[in-house]
């Protein structure tokens, strides 16, 4: 094969993905649970924010499934999704203040989903990740600082 035939099939076969019906593209989501502390009281309702990302790579950006502050008691539910050909990568993201009121922005916190919970309807009681209670005083490894907007 040539360069030019395979330059051409490339660029037929690149051009036939872009017009696949959307129904190609397979749903696939994560639910999470949990509740975060800050040492003995529930975590700041309006300073701590989570949300579930799918991580993409190449130039198709991130998607974000779902995201609020946490409530009240410090707890949180998260139920999203997207469309994608490949099986999404989910992670659940943790901005906060705890411990940490006078430092300009946020702690930022990442933990992975296991592939295993990728569910594609409503989730069933047995398909939600519950990370349970977390005391957010801790330092996480790979803990990083960021505003958030």
């Amino acid at each position: 094969m040539n360069w030019t035939t395979f330059t051409c099939a490339t660029f037929i076969v690149l051009s036939s993905m872009a017009f696949m019906p959307s129904e190609a593209m397979r749903k696939q989501g994560v639910a999470v649970k949990g509740k975060f502390l800050c040492g003995l009281h529930p975590a700041l309702a309006n300073s701590t924010k989570v949300r579930i990302v799918d991580i993409d790579t190449g130039p198709d950006p991130d998607d974000t499934l779902d995201e609020k502050f946490v409530d009240s008691a410090g707890a949180y539910t998260l139920n999203g999704y997207t469309r994608e050909l490949t099986n999404i990568d989910p992670v659940l993201y943790v901005w906060h203040d705890c411990n940490d009121a006078d430092t300009p922005c946020q702690r930022k916190i990442k933990f992975i989903i296991p592939q295993k919970f990728i569910i594609s309807d409503a989730p069933k009681d047995d398909q939600w990740v519950d990370f349970g209670t977390i005391n957010l005083e801790s330092t996480f490894a790979e803990e990083k600082r960021e505003c958030i907007k």
